[in-house]
């Protein structure tokens, strides 16, 4: 017989948090409570108990062992109950004893408070002699409600003056609260938060409702109700990745909802992009595109990301949804296609392999130009082959945005010889540069129609690193405009290859449907700060032309400042890793700490010295994931290490010769090359810094690299 009020029975984020620091066996025994507690949440045997001083009345204590203890919310009335903590006894009691969990009586999500520390917070803000205006004093308390304040915490917020303020009480709030007030904080009118947000005014809410608070989007964001067994046997099975289930407002709204075209959304490192692009083609492979012959493109740059993706897209789908996905990096997805197609070529990515080809192209070129080879090299990678230029017609009309150079028309004409001469010389050796693979298979697919290929959706990770070429390609794969045909996730201020495409030249028209990720989930707000002054002086745009901007992305986490270390020896500096590395292995050993480098020949190096000095490595792969519990200090160029965490980076041998790169500026032709190069310098560092969850040490010997914040030369 069925029950006409089912039990329900939810946990928190902050529950599986607490519940994966518990010993194994500790965890064993609150599996074991779970396992009882669903079958009669009412049963004597459960030992409710009372939390005295509680904030809240509804929150009980249940027995785990001698020694620990679950705190669980247990409504008055109804079948809904939500395991919140689970720690020590004392502990968990104390945990209690600041908490308060209400239904926001405007957005109507369940909101998790902790009194004590927001009351803690508001003592250290500034006590001015005068109260000037406040950051949020042209809101009125319903709009800030319904943006995901609590009510409570709104005496709190009329408090906030400065920036630095702004910060403090972030990590109070609940998350959608956090993204609104950040935006409001960089000025965004209130009507412009409410819609790039999509916060809707709310039907009348019942305070006392806690399932229909389940049900809120935002609630989601921390809460998940657990449907069968197998999925609670699996989530206390060991460690969850809770991007696996939490998901925040504003990506879920990105992820679960139908869109008329192309979206394109910008985000900062950390910010969850990626968990993004994941978890919308797995609604789109269950919701959407779902037939046995549906297929959906996952694509990116670099080959290791592709691999890192496919494992943790695994991880979420099942393997009926997988046979819909089909995940690859672009380049590697040009040559099967090309193969498939008969067309035999081999595509060259290094620059090394048409050395000579250059070369003998050179030899043509007009001499009363006295232009450099490498001024050829550059205007084919920037001005060519960014543009598509397949005749002396299409150059003629090329913009050539940010080359110093001046070319009137007679000099295109006279120096285009030397560019025809180099293709011309590739064919020959049956030799083909990406962005021309790309334009071969886009041809193909265009002469053919959109029906020889099976993709329904293409999405696109990483975005910034793509060039014209490929954007148009992906256009002519997934065919014409369409609902839910592409999601292009990316931040420019993460280029480290190179390429600016605009996505409006390409064929894909995104107005209407751009949206933004402001909150970074993986680095603390010391560690973004940081990362973000490197890139003083770079420019980014926004993908389609524009220009985009940081002022709006923060972290909701805080923790030490990167440590800079600087030495007068490659000796000294050596002896600085290996007591650094014999610290934090002694703490918590090196499987989740990374070592990144500007070159091969620098990672060459330092693998020899650790080795050395009995120190475990392990080289990160492109063609290979990473295992979280294979031991050792992972290794990677910075190059390698894009689209992966660890706890904690470590960046040596940053000195003025490697980073910026000294071969890279000194071959460019021009200032402009230059400064082009300088800038994807800055953006590698940055990259590389963000991957780090908790801390960044750098260290170099000699003379420290100009990009280094407030670096230490002792």
């Amino acid at each position: 017989m069925t029950l006409a009020n089912p039990i329900r029975v939810a946990m928190s984020d902050e529950f599986l948090d607490a519940f994966s620091c518990l010993p194994k066996n500790a965890q064993g025994k609150v599996s074991e409570l779970i396992n009882r507690f669903k079958q009669a949440p009412n049963r004597a045997g459960l030992n409710y108990e009372s939390i005295h001083n509680s904030r809240d009345k509804l929150m009980k204590s249940l027995r785990v062992d001698d020694a620990h203890r679950a705190i669980i919310l247990k409504p008055e009335t109804g079948n809904t109950y939500i395991f919140l903590w689970v720690d020590k006894h004392d502990d968990a009691y104390q945990w209690a004893m600041r908490k308060k969990c209400i239904v926001n009586e405007v957005s109507g999500a369940l909101q998790i408070i902790d009194v004590e520390a927001v009351a803690a917070t508001i003592e250290r803000l500034p006590k001015y002699a005068t109260q000037p205006v406040s950051k949020f004093d042209g809101v009125i308390d319903r709009d800030l409600m319904r943006l995901g304040v609590p009510g409570i915490l709104l005496p709190a917020i009329r408090q906030v003056v400065t920036d630095e303020d702004v910060d403090q009480i972030l990590p109070h709030l609940p998350k959608e609260a956090s993204d609104a007030l950040i935006m409001l904080a960089a000025g965004y009118p209130i009507r412009e938060v409410f819609h790039q947000l999509e916060k809707k005014e709310q039907p009348e809410i019942d305070p006392e409702d806690i399932e229909a608070a389940l049900n809120n989007v935002d609630s989601r964001s921390r809460f998940i109700v657990i449907t069968d067994d197998a999925q609670l046997e699996e989530m206390l099975a060991a460690p969850l990745a809770k991007w696996r289930v939490f998901l925040h407002p504003s990506q879920r709204n990105l992820v679960e909802k139908d869109a008329t075209g192309s979206v394109r959304v910008l985000g900062g490192a950390g910010t969850g992009k990626t968990v993004v692009a994941m978890h919308r083609a797995k609604w789109l492979a269950e919701h959407r595109f779902n037939r046995p012959q549906d297929r959906i493109l996952f694509t990116t740059f670099t080959k290791n990301l592709a691999v890192d993706i496919e494992a943790n897209l695994r991880s979420i789908c099942s393997k009926e949804v997988m046979q819909r996905i089909r995940v690859i990096n672009i380049h590697a997805w040009v040559e099967e296609f090309l193969k498939s197609e008969g067309v035999d070529a081999t595509i060259v990515y290094d620059e090394n392999a048409t050395k000579d080809i250059w070369d003998t192209a050179y030899i043509i070129a007009p001499t009363e130009l006295q232009l450099p080879l490498s001024f050829y090299q550059e205007e084919w990678r920037d001005v060519v082959m960014a543009n598509g230029c397949q005749q002396l017609k299409d150059y003629l009309v090329a913009r050539r945005n940010g080359r110093g150079t001046r070319l009137g028309r007679q000099q295109r004409q006279a120096i285009w010889c030397v560019f025809e001469e180099y293709r011309n010389l590739l064919k020959e050796q049956g030799k083909r540069e990406p962005e021309g693979a790309m334009y071969d298979a886009k041809q193909i697919l265009l002469s053919r129609g959109v029906e020889a290929l099976p993709y329904q959706s293409v999405i696109v990770d990483e975005a910034q690193d793509l060039s014209d070429a490929a954007f148009s390609l992906l256009r002519a794969i997934v065919g014409e405009s369409k609902p839910n045909d592409l999601l292009i996730v990316g931040d420019a201020h993460q280029r480290i290859y190179g390429k600016v495409a605009t996505l409006s030249r390409c064929g894909i028209d995104i107005r209407g449907r751009s949206k933004k990720l402001r909150l970074n989930y993986r680095t603390t707000d010391e560690i973004r700060a940081w990362a973000t002054a490197i890139l003083t002086g770079v420019t980014a745009d926004d993908l389609d032309g524009g220009l985009d901007s940081t002022r709006d992305y923060r972290s909701l986490m805080h923790g030490e400042f990167p440590v800079i270390k600087g030495c007068d020896r490659f000796e000294d500096e050596i002896k600085y890793l290996q007591e650094l590395l014999m610290t934090i292995d002694a703490q918590q050993g090196l499987a989740s700490v990374c070592l990144a480098v500007r070159t091969n020949q620098l990672l060459d190096l330092y693998e020899r010295e650790l080795k050395s000095l009995k120190i475990a490595t392990k080289r990160i792969h492109r063609h290979q994931a990473d295992n979280p519990a294979d031991e050792g200090l992972r290794l990677s160029t910075m190059h390698r290490v894009k689209g992966l965490q660890f706890e904690y980076m470590i960046l040596p041998g940053l000195d003025d010769r490697s980073m910026p790169l000294k071969g890279l500026i000194d071959r460019a032709s021009e200032a402009s090359a230059r400064e082009k190069q300088i800038a994807s310098e800055r953006c590698l560092l940055h990259v590389a810094a963000t991957r780090a969850k908790k801390q960044v040490f750098v260290s170099y010997f000699g003379v420290g690299s100009s990009f280094l914040v407030n670096h230490d030369d002792s």
